[in-house]
C-alpha cells in the first residue's frame, strides 16, 4: 500500500509540476498577446494668398510745356484672397540737360504740381492712404484702387536759361539753352507703394 501511495504521490507532483509549468507558460503568453495599432494624421493648413498687382499707364508729351497737363495713372489690383490696406508716397527729380539737379519747387510753387486720386489722403507722415471719412478702405479681392496719382501739370511760368552769342560783326545775336535750366530737362517720378493685411494694419500703421 505504501508503495501505491508513493507512486500515485510521484504522479500526482509531476501532474501538479506539469500543470505549473503550463501555467506559467499561459501567463506569460497572456501577457504577449495583446491588440495594437499605429496611426499617423497629416494635418495641412493652407495660408491664405497674398499678393497683388500694379498696373502703370505713362504717357508723358514728348516735350512737355509750361501749363500743359497730362494724367498718368497708377492702380492696385488684390489678385489674392485677402483684404489689403494701402498706402503710397512719391519722390520727384528734376535733371537739366547738363546733368545738373534742379529744385523741385520755384518760389512757392512746386515744378510739377500733381493732384492725386479720389481716396488718396494724406497724412502727417508724408505718406498717402487709401481711406475715407470711416478710416483706411480694405481693397477687397478683384478689386482695383482709385488712381494714385490723378494729373500732373508744368508750372505755367518757368524762366529758362539762356546763353548769349554775338557774332564776330556785331549784327547776330543768338540765344541757346545754357542746359541748366528746365527747358530741355528729365522730369522723374518714382512711386512707392505699401500693403499691409488690412485686419492688423491699424496696430502698424
Amino acid at each position: 500500500m505504501k508503495k501505491i501511495n508513493k507512486t500515485n504521490e510521484k504522479r500526482n507532483k509531476k501532474k501538479l509540476l506539469i500543470v505549473t509549468i503550463i501555467s506559467a507558460f499561459t501567463i506569460l503568453g497572456g501577457t504577449l498577446a495583446f491588440f495594437t495599432t499605429h496611426t499617423e494624421i497629416e494635418n495641412l493648413v493652407k495660408t491664405a494668398l497674398y499678393q497683388h498687382n500694379i498696373v502703370k499707364t505713362w504717357e508723358a508729351p514728348e516735350n512737355w510745356q509750361p501749363a500743359e497737363k497730362f494724367s498718368p495713372s497708377f492702380t492696385i489690383t488684390n489678385t489674392g484672397n485677402i483684404d489689403m490696406a494701402l498706402r503710397a508716397k512719391y519722390t520727384e527729380k528734376w535733371t537739366s540737360s547738363d546733368g545738373t539737379d534742379l529744385p523741385t519747387t520755384k518760389g512757392n510753387y512746386n515744378v510739377a504740381i500733381i493732384h492725386t486720386g479720389a481716396y488718396w489722403d494724406l497724412d502727417e507722415d508724408g505718406y498717402y492712404y487709401y481711406r475715407n471719412v470711416n478710416g483706411n478702405i480694405p481693397l477687397k479681392p478683384n478689386e482695383t484702387t482709385q488712381s494714385f496719382i490723378e494729373d500732373i501739370t508744368f508750372f505755367e511760368s518757368m524762366e529758362v536759361t539762356l546763353d548769349k552769342t554775338v557774332s564776330e560783326d556785331g549784327n547776330t545775336i543768338t540765344y541757346t539753352s545754357s542746359g541748366r535750366g528746365y527747358d530741355n530737362a528729365t522730369y522723374t517720378l518714382t512711386v512707392q507703394f505699401d500693403t499691409f493685411q488690412f485686419d492688423k494694419a491699424n496696430s502698424v500703421w
